[in-house]
């Protein structure tokens, strides 16, 4: 039989075989699959950076309107596959004919509405990225750049969408993004780190506002770096402009 542990609600150390019995958000239980509970364990709430991953991670919030989390997740290299690595320049360039059509491999995932959509918002994708620069930047400007940290006890407190997901939702609506609501965008905050919603008592909660904390040190870090090159590029243009003056007089 699988280990189980009585411990406060809200806590489940019942865990898939294979799994080290730690607390968990409560959803993780013995029958959860164990590709579900190692996405909790390792990906679920931790803030994602990268414009292909966070694109890969809106795409499959996306297709939970279809899908279920551990179906999405057992197909997850067919969607990179089918998906071109969720590179949004390749999937723009992508033949949508070929991509819907009922023998392709793409419609065993999705239904056409969704692979239209998929292929609509890398084009918009795209444009996001020339306008601020990266997906990321535009993304988590929402949130001033730090994740919401919710602090939730109980399952039943974890919202479906939220006021900030209906902002979100509608800002990318207007940028003429698809299949892209609250509800949508809501999951897609919480897997990619925007959102911390593991329960409080989870031993992932603490570990995901450890990790956003380095990103954000990583980050002022990566703005010195920045500061100081201009500076010393700016200091030999000086200096070379000042040599030329002083050659011609």
């Amino acid at each position: 039989s699988k280990p189980k542990i009585v411990v406060p609600d809200g806590v489940s150390e019942s865990l898939p075989d294979g799994l080290q019995p730690k607390k968990r958000c409560a959803w993780v239980t013995p029958n959860t699959d164990l590709c579900y509970a190692t996405f909790h364990d390792e990906e679920w709430g931790v803030p994602v950076h990268d414009d292909k991953k966070l694109f890969e991670l809106l795409v499959l919030s996306g297709a939970l309107a279809e899908l279920t989390w551990p179906a999405i997740l057992s197909k997850r290299h067919i969607f990179r596959e089918v998906f071109a690595d969720f590179d949004p320049i390749a999937i723009a360039k992508l033949n949508e004919k070929k991509v819907i059509a009922p023998a392709s491999m793409a419609s065993s995932l999705l239904s056409e509405f969704k692979l239209r959509a998929v292929i609509e918002n890398a084009h918009q994708i795209s444009k996001v990225i020339d306008e601020f620069g990266s997906f990321d930047k535009y993304i988590w400007s929402f949130v001033n750049y730090k994740p919401i940290v919710s602090r939730f006890r109980y399952p039943r407190q974890v919202p479906v969408k939220t006021p900030k997901a209906d902002v979100i939702s509608k800002d990318l609506v207007r940028r003429g993004f698809r299949s892209v609501g609250p509800t949508v965008i809501y999951s897609f905050m919480q897997v990619a780190g925007i959102t911390n919603d593991h329960l409080i008592s989870c031993f992932r909660f603490q570990e995901c506002i450890t990790a956003a904390e380095g990103n954000e040190e990583d980050a002022i870090k990566d703005k010195a770096d920045e500061k100081k090159t201009d500076e010393v590029i700016e200091s030999e243009v000086g200096r070379g402009i000042d040599e030329l003056n002083f050659a011609s007089e």
